[in-house]
């Protein structure tokens, strides 16, 4: 795991950062299989693999990371990191699935906790049990969600605001109902029926 963290510190800090292609691969809609890749390896560099406290880098990475973010968006129509985001969530499973995995590393930074704040979308898509329909993609949902739902949790700076009220109810509620269908929706109800006999 020491190898993952310097990994991702040596990819921020180097100069240029390397880790410039990877983000603008990651958004960059040109090439299906290569933004699927660049996502996971943006995943990978975020945290999302890492464990809770090893999450977090060093100050200088952290700063590259968040002037990367701030920078691919400003060259694309979305113009935040939070709209680089709903556009991932918006294409096909396996890419939303790695756009999962780069929120819920990506959300223990402040400064991204209130992109996702700001962007009802994202928290509608993380929050809809039904969003997604295989067992790897409800639990990447799930994980997202409770990444997103725990920053809540961490920040007292945003917990204890009145107008932020809602969207941890919202949270808090798909939280508790669990990755799968959560009975929101009606189960599969298997039939029985009779052998028919000649």
């Amino acid at each position: 795991m020491l190898v993952v963290i310097q990994g991702a510190v040596l990819l921020l800090s180097s100069s240029p950062p390397a880790a410039r292609h990877v983000i603008d691969a990651a958004f960059d809609r040109q090439g299906h299989g290569k933004q699927l890749s660049a996502l996971h390896a943006l995943g990978n560099i975020a945290g999302e693999s890492r464990p809770e406290n090893k999450i977090i880098l060093n100050e200088v990475a952290e700063d590259s990371l968040r002037r990367l973010m701030y920078g691919a968006a400003s060259k694309s129509s979305k113009l935040t990191p939070s709209g680089l985001l709903v556009s991932v969530l918006h294409q096909d499973s396996e890419i939303r699935l790695a756009g999962y995995r780069v929120i819920t590393g990506l959300v223990a930074r402040l400064w991204f906790l209130m992109e996702i704040c700001s962007r009802q979308e994202i928290l509608n898509i993380v929050t809809d049990a039904s969003t997604e329909t295989t067992k790897i993609g409800m639990e990447a949902r799930y994980k997202c969600c409770q990444s997103i739902h725990k920053a809540f949790l961490s920040s007292s700076k945003l917990i204890n605001d009145p107008a932020l009220a809602g969207i941890v109810a919202k949270l808090q509620e798909a939280v508790r109902r669990g990755p799968y269908l959560g009975g929101k929706n009606a189960e599969a109800q298997p039939v029985v029926k009779t052998a028919e006999r000649f």
